[in-house]
């Protein structure tokens, strides 16, 4: 285990792992600050309370997807291997906070207000670019016409719900077919990717 001497980022790495086991809503103060080895006080120091942290940890994971997002689109790359890119980085990082899919779910049915105004600090600034490189792929005949929408749709569906139902699907999986869940989610890497090439690809006569 690499040694974290930053009292902060000691707060943050105990504070996804607390988040990832109990959930936002069965998180406690006392817990993170058990995890980090500091007392409650020199959390509350750092953050005030557990919403913040939560946002503070929320809004770098969707910062790593944006930056992700933005450098999968602007390489001088065929339009599929971008998106084969943007799939493999989406899935890591939902595999490193499995917590987020669940976070969001509940936010959006709770307080749509309070995850709006997370995701509206500039997070997801490279999606004019995507549905721009898309548009230029259809208008070339070189992919299916498609609305930008629900291709995007169609993509964080297939992305993020395996997640988000792992809780349910995991024991009906094991238990009806002896399947490990990990290895679904470790295979959706190809498996969406084939399933957008074989939607979107023109073949060339």
């Amino acid at each position: 285990m690499v040694k974290i001497d930053n009292p902060e980022e000691k707060i943050l790495e105990a504070a996804r792992k607390v988040f990832i086991r109990e959930g936002l809503a069965g998180a406690r103060m006392q817990q993170i600050a058990d995890e980090a080895g500091i007392n409650k006080s020199l959390l509350h120091y750092y953050f005030r309370s557990k919403d913040k942290l939560f946002d503070r940890i929320f809004i770098e994971v969707f910062r790593t997807i944006s930056i992700g997002m933005g450098s999968s689109f602007s390489e001088d790359k065929p339009f599929f291997e971008k998106i084969k890119k943007f799939i493999d980085l989406y899935i890591d990082v939902l595999t490193k906070n499995p917590y987020l899919p669940i976070f969001f779910l509940s936010e959006i049915q709770h307080n749509p207000e309070r995850l709006q105004n997370i995701i509206e600090k500039d997070i997801f600034k490279n999606v004019s670019g995507i549905i721009t490189q898309l548009m230029m792929e259809i208008n070339a005949g070189r992919i299916r016409p498609i609305s930008p929408p629900h291709l995007i749709l169609n993509l964080m569906g297939m992305l993020v719900l395996p997640f988000a139902v792992k809780p349910m699907m995991a024991p009906i999986l094991k238990r009806q077919l002896d399947v490990d869940y990990n290895d679904i989610l470790n295979e959706r890497k190809e498996i969406v990717y084939n399933f957008l090439y074989n939607a979107l690809k023109i073949d060339e006569k």
